[in-house]
């Protein structure tokens, strides 16, 4: 019997196994069919919402859950509620719109089914877009609200916030005054965008508690991202991979650099790590 070296994949999706046009590539689907046939688990672990990593885990065909909104909560597609979830309290919620207010920042709020935001700016359009073009069965749930507050009241959970802002030196300010809370896990998923949850949530520690309840090593991990809010999965991992574009704060952290997501980089991962490079053992 053929044993890979590795037993779990976790990939990031944005910036890392979707590509700039956000399409997971062919060689790249191929080669994780091809690691699932060994018996690697694949898990998808993002900052998105489930409503939004859904689309990918139908056309990858996955069978296992997917740690969402960078480990606030853990989706299982077959389940009609998270079977693991730490959101925010009310009073964080609003703690963080207030903040928002103040500093003029667009809100993104996750809520328990959907993902719900006020401004119409570039990102949120892009994001309709994509949703719009999705088969319906996997359809993201995307809603435009007048008062992310009220919202707020009436929501059965909030797993996590993206704040945004244009000018760059605005949003630069406004994260570190909101890291110098030490309030909220707070991590920039891009240039201008910045993902608060509630503390202790990160991708990291809920991969390593999805690895634990299957009985999988960290040594038999590998982990692939590309942005800060990658590290703490990263440095967890045996083999910790980064995007040859990676953010600066994440290059320390890995143990590995391959090529774009533009590039078959995922692919040739895959067959260096695990299709090609196996160890045999009995059967």
């Amino acid at each position: 019997m053929i044993t890979p070296d590795y037993k779990l994949l976790a990939f990031d999706l944005d910036g890392t196994l979707l590509n700039s046009k956000g399409d997971i590539l062919a060689s790249s689907k191929k080669a994780i069919k091809a690691a699932q046939q060994l018996g690697v688990k694949v898990v998808l672990v993002t900052g998105r919402h489930h409503v939004a990593a859904r689309p990918y885990h139908y056309e990858l065909g996955l069978d296992t859950p997917a740690i969402c909104c960078n480990g606030a909560y853990i989706m299982d597609y077959s389940q009609p509620e998270p079977i693991y979830s730490h959101p925010l309290s009310k009073d964080q919620a609003r703690r963080i719109i207030h903040i928002a207010r103040e500093q003029n920042l667009h809100i993104l709020m996750y809520v328990e089914d959907a993902m719900t935001f006020e401004v119409m700016n570039p990102h949120m359009e892009k994001l309709y877009h994509w949703a719009g073009k999705q088969p319906e069965i996997v359809k993201p749930v995307i809603r435009q609200i007048d008062d992310a507050l009220r919202v707020m009241v009436s929501s059965k959970a909030i797993h996590k916030f993206v704040l945004s802002h244009p000018e760059q030196d605005r949003f630069l300010a406004a994260y570190q005054h909101i890291l110098s809370l030490n309030e909220f896990s707070c991590e920039r998923s891009w240039v201008d965008r910045m993902d608060i949850a509630n503390n202790g949530n990160t991708k990291g520690s809920t991969l390593s508690m999805l690895a634990g309840q299957w009985g999988i090593d960290r040594q038999d991990i590998i982990a692939v991202g590309d942005n800060d809010n990658d590290i703490s999965m990263i440095q967890f991992a045996g083999l910790g991979v980064a995007m040859g574009h990676c953010s600066e704060p994440l290059k320390p952290q890995a143990n590995v650099f391959i090529g774009s997501n533009d590039e078959d980089s995922i692919a040739e991962l895959i067959e260096t790590h695990i299709t090609g490079i196996t160890k045999t053992t009995a059967a």
